[in-house]
């Protein structure tokens, strides 16, 4: 059995409102992309990690149609869908099909339509996140729920508004040298000002953009030339809407699975060098940093470097995160992990800081920590 799981190719596609292309057109762009510059595939499985084909593309057996365009035969085909984490838990079922043995080799594939339809569609569809039977028949959206952490954060732990505007601030910054990126522009301290409220307090500029993506991933159980490991994966979930857990401003399912991941990979917090975390909205990043342990709780919007885009010595979300990078849901934690295996394997260096020894962790979330998945990954090659 493999006692070792690597990442040996990786790609992605601008994340844009794509309205002349469909799933099997950003599926195919990004495999060109891959093959182009790590050369030819031969993947034994293809996992798809695709959020809602079902609504925005009227598409069911997503997996299949999209094995069958890009011309893969004979494969062990599956699609994961869990919410807007599904990227991750995409890497967490190809990991334990190689890490099992019965496959070599699996494609991981993160596409998603989310521009699709008119906004207040996309909206439904995206409120179907929280559970429909509760916060549904409330009318409770996954933007009202964080706009109720907001406001907790902020009068718990003595915060304005504009102290919590510091992170899409920086986000903006670092998506300008993301080449991939949907909102690849600068915006100002004040810009909140012109933007128009979605849930009082939070506005438009605390919110991801609406994108479509796709980004792809080659695991293997050997090593290519170039080779990044994932050397530590965790999952947990907790009580679904965050209003009814012992505190809300704690994700619980955030930490357990982070410790998880750095259990199996047996390091420390401390030898971890970059994150790559769940931003949908303003004060989620805060709260995921002092779930993680990174900073006392509390203490995440004084500590976050707006220079360095770093809490002490640990980067985040050079890419932009999902408020600037884009988040086209299900494929959004593939694109995560095409990001860090680019720094890591020195492909890009955002911030021209060289080849940094250490691990990278993902972080993705579904709604406000209702389930996590993380995975550490560390260069070997």
């Amino acid at each position: 059995m493999p006692k070792h799981v690597y990442i040996n190719a990786a790609s992605g596609v601008e994340i844009d409102r794509h309205f002349d292309k469909g799933y099997k057109s950003l599926a195919l762009e990004s495999i060109r992309r891959m093959e182009k510059s790590f050369g030819t595939i031969e993947p034994e499985a293809l996992v798809i990690s695709s959020m809602s084909p079902e609504s925005m593309g009227e598409q069911i057996g997503l997996a299949g149609v999209l094995a069958d365009y890009l011309g893969l035969r004979r494969l062990k085909v599956f699609r994961v869908e869990m919410g807007e984490a599904s990227g991750l838990a995409a890497l967490m079922a190809s990991y334990s099909l190689i890490a099992s043995g019965l496959v070599k080799s699996v494609l991981v594939l993160g596409v998603e339509k989310v521009a699709e339809l008119a906004t207040s569609s996309i909206v439904r569809i995206y409120s179907m996140i929280g559970d429909s039977e509760y916060m549904g028949l409330y009318s409770i959206s996954p933007a009202s729920e964080a706009s109720i952490l907001a406001k907790l954060y902020m009068a718990r732990y003595g915060y304005s508004y504009e102290d919590l505007f510091r992170w899409p601030v920086t986000m903006h910054k670092n998506a300008t040298r993301n080449p991939h990126a949907q909102l690849r522009f600068t915006i100002k301290a004040e810009s909140y000002k012109d933007s128009p409220i979605i849930s009082e307090p939070l506005r438009l500029l605390d919110a991801y953009p609406f994108g479509d993506g796709a980004s792809a991933i080659y695991m293997g159980s050997r090593p290519r030339e170039v080779a990044i490991e994932v050397s530590g994966i965790g999952s947990s979930n907790d009580v679904h809407d965050a209003a009814s857990r012992e505190d809300p401003l704690f994700f619980t399912s955030v930490r357990d699975s982070f410790e998880e991941a750095l259990k199996m990979a047996g390091v420390d917090r401390g030898s971890v060098k970059y994150l790559e975390i769940h931003d949908s909205y303003t004060p989620y990043p805060y709260i995921i940093l002092e779930s993680m342990g990174f900073v006392e709780r509390g203490e995440a919007p004084k500590r976050f470097s707006q220079d360095t885009s770093s809490i002490d010595r640990v980067y985040v979300n050079l890419s932009g995160g999902l408020k600037a990078r884009g988040h086209p849901w299900g494929a959004t934690g593939i694109y995560q992990v095409y990001e860090l295996f680019q720094i890591l394997s020195g492909m890009w260096d955002p911030i021209g800081i060289g080849t940094v020894d250490g691990y990278a962790v993902a972080q993705s979330m579904n709604g406000a920590g209702s389930q996590s998945y993380i995975a550490a990954f560390r260069r070997v090659r």
